[in-house]
């Protein structure tokens, strides 16, 4: 028999950080009291601590869902990986199967517009609070579908000229108005929708950077790059 650990869901994982921050509030209360505080002014702190703490969840935690066929619109591997760690799906596999894995979350989720995502310090409390269990047999991945298959041929030779994320129209006002390029920050070509450095499609990234889960992909991305600019690799000096 086969055990392994199981991961908290993104809701179990909140609830289980929210039980511990309500538990050290209310020792922290009773310690206030216990110090010779007013009720008053403990009833105070702790509303006002409550009210910043529901604040900072759903203002920095609660995310869009991409819907499925702006998944489809996606055609960077590193971008389908960086919206399935977002998530807190499995980043391993190929551009294909990272697709396959969103557009089932995405499924999943149609019926809503917002989810909560899990920060690291809510991922390790949700792994040390995890319990071991039976592992099930490994179910194949889901063979594409036809008309899924040719929305994916199509976006992958749709670069750049594609649709945009949100069913946004390509619009030549909305390009002049890009000052840096969202993905690495550099100044943008004088003509043509495509960063001379990265590659990136300008107008796309634009658009994407309007929502919160587009604000943390670029924010990732950026990292990423900022990791591979710290060692750069040596140019040989001749022989």
């Amino acid at each position: 028999m086969l055990l392994v650990i199981e991961t908290m869901s993104p809701r179990e994982a909140w609830g289980a950080f929210t039980l511990v921050f309500v538990l050290a509030m209310l020792a922290a209360a009773a310690t206030a009291l216990n110090w010779g505080y007013a009720w008053y002014e403990v009833g105070a702190f702790v509303i006002i601590a409550s009210s910043m703490y529901a604040y900072v969840v759903y203002k920095r935690y609660k995310v869009e869902v991409v819907p499925e066929s702006d998944i489809m619109l996606f055609n960077d591997p590193d971008d389908l990986r960086i919206l399935c760690d977002i998530y807190g799906l499995d980043t391993s596999g190929g551009a294909r199967v990272l697709r396959q894995r969103l557009t089932g979350f995405a499924r999943l989720n149609s019926d809503r517009a917002f989810v909560l995502v899990v920060p690291p310090a809510v991922h390790a409390l949700g792994s040390a609070l995890a319990v071991k269990h039976e592992a099930p047999a490994a179910a194949p991945e889901e063979p594409m579908t036809v008309p899924a298959l040719v929305m994916q041929m199509v976006s992958d030779r749709a670069a750049t000229g594609g649709p945009l994320v949100g069913g946004m129209t390509r619009s030549s006002a909305r390009l002049s108005t890009i000052r840096s390029c969202p993905v690495c920050d550099s100044k943008p070509p004088k003509s043509g929708s495509v960063c001379k450095e990265c590659g990136a499609d300008l107008e796309f990234y634009a658009v994407l950077a309007e929502t919160k889960v587009g604000q943390r992909l670029l924010s990732k991305k950026a990292e990423a790059a900022r990791r591979k600019l710290r060692y750069p690799v040596p140019h040989l000096q001749g022989r």
